[in-house]
């Protein structure tokens, strides 16, 4: 009877011992202490309101009201301040929060009549039409009104009949507007706000500084990009699907950035268009000022790429992303994962552990549907020629005509968790380093099969780039 206490026991004991405090645990957590601290202070001030709900509900209010502040530098490319650094954690927790952010301001009116439920269907009635038709009221209403149709927009993203930079112009409008109409209504009309001006500094001072974030962004930014121009150097196709981009500083002045990294680029001629798109740094670090890119068809702009010319004007806004060899600096030996397009930073991350003649056991399981989509083949095979402890894995579904140079290297099927697992130098894999680059679904599955493996999420590194 007590077998499975025992287990679970013994599953809870497993979980902890293979449990490890990672960056984004203390990124959650810093987070979570920015959304209290106006709760914090309204508390110190003595302005909390008696009774369970009206507490409950105060605190929630001013909790939400931070989160909505927050959302400005999540999104706003803030690579050099630490909380916001990590631009996919930051891209994911602003799309999280902005739907949790749009189901809590759609009840905020409901749940402060919904007192009045408990009176009288005459009373709560009356307050509902007191609260529509009060002028007092009214930058409420409009801030809630657009921020429901804010949400909407960002929900059905995917669905609506709109290019991205125009999607993207109306979104940020519509958080201006939302921002600008919701602190004049919590200062102005707001519970605190009536009472207490100087805690509506607090307001002020966050609508000020995310006001601010869209001016650097927007205007000064690209007046910044505008100054470092770089120029098309190379535009090959390397396979029926995948270009390389190679373009470097008008100035000469060198790009600082780490392998595995990525960067937006621009190609519309104008510093100051929306037209922005993210790829990762496939080159490493040296001396020319130069950056090259393996780019993937996937869409209308990269589907697009043969019009790009020789000479032309390229803006850079960069570089971010916090996947770096820093992260397996202590590492017993890694593994690199690329599906598809991936191989660009995996590419960046190998050719620096090459450049730094590194001696440990590095492994890369390339992954893709035919072997002609793969690139870079002949530049894999000489680097395992050369390197120390290095190990190329290619899987393809489809296998056609396969060289004989290659024929050692190839298999056919997916990359399975079994393949992963031989990748580890036996008994060693609690002192790895996997890093990741694919589709989202790849991705997935392949974090998956690491943590069935028993490696922690703090030796698992990767990147999205679904902006």
């Amino acid at each position: 009877m007590s077998m499975p206490n025992t287990f679970s026991l013994n599953a809870i004991k497993f979980r902890l011992s293979t449990f490890r405090f990672t960056n984004k645990h203390l990124l959650t957590l810093a987070y979570l202490v920015l959304l209290l601290l106006p709760f914090v202070v309204a508390e110190s001030l003595g302005m909390l309101f008696e009774g369970v709900y009206n507490s409950v509900l105060s605190a929630l209010n001013l909790i939400a009201m931070m989160a909505f502040f927050v959302q400005f530098p999540l999104a706003g490319r803030l690579k050099h301040v630490p909380l916001f650094a990590n631009i996919d954690w930051s891209i994911a927790k602003h799309k999280k929060i902005g739907k949790y952010l749009g189901v809590f301001f759609f009840l905020h009116p409901l749940l402060i009549v919904a007192p009045k439920m408990l009176l009288s269907f005459d009373a709560l009635s009356t307050s509902i039409i007191s609260m529509i038709t009060s002028s007092q009221l009214l930058t409420g209403l409009i801030a809630w009104v657009v921020m429901g149709v804010w949400v909407l927009m960002s929900v059905y993203k995917d669905k609506l009949n709109m290019r991205y930079e125009t999607w993207r112009l109306w979104h940020v409008i519509g958080l201006v507007v939302v921002a600008t109409l919701a602190t004049l209504h919590i200062t102005t009309v707001g519970s605190h706000g009536q009472y207490n001006q100087e805690f509506n500094l607090i307001w002020w001072s966050l609508y000020t500084f995310s006001m601010m974030i869209v001016i650097y962004n927007y205007l000064i930014k690209p007046r910044i990009m505008q100054r470092q121009p770089f120029a098309i150097t190379s535009i090959e196709k390397v396979s029926p699907c995948d270009w390389q981009l190679t373009i470097e500083s008008k100035s000469k002045q060198r790009f600082a950035f780490e392998a595995g990294q990525f960067a937006w680029i621009n190609t519309s001629g104008s510093a100051y268009n929306l037209e922005q798109h993210p790829f990762s740094i496939a080159s490493v670090q040296n001396n020319a000022a130069q950056l090259s890119f393996i780019i993937r068809e996937l869409g209308d702009y990269t589907s697009s790429l043969n019009q790009l010319e020789i000479g032309q004007t390229v803006f850079v806004d960069g570089p971010y992303g916090s996947m770096s060899l820093d992260q397996s600096r202590t590492s017993q030996g890694i593994t690199l994962i690329a599906g598809g397009a991936g191989i660009a930073p995996m590419m960046s991350l190998l050719r620096g552990l090459a450049r730094q003649n590194d001696t440990r056991p590095i492994r890369l399981i390339y992954g893709n549907r035919s072997l002609e989509r793969m690139v870079c083949l002949d530049e894999l095979m000489a680097l395992e020629k050369c390197m120390a402890n290095f190990k190329l894995q290619l899987v393809c579904q489809q296998l056609e005509n396969v060289k004989d140079t290659l024929r050692p290297y190839v298999r056919q099927g997916l990359i399975t968790q079994s393949e992963i697992d031989a990748s580890f130098t036996a008994g060693q894999q609690q002192n790895w380093a996997v890093y990741l680059c694919g589709p989202t679904a790849m991705i997935d599955a392949t974090t998956n099969n690491l943590k069935q493996l028993g490696l922690a999420s703090s030796q698992i590194h990767f990147e999205q780039l679904a902006y």
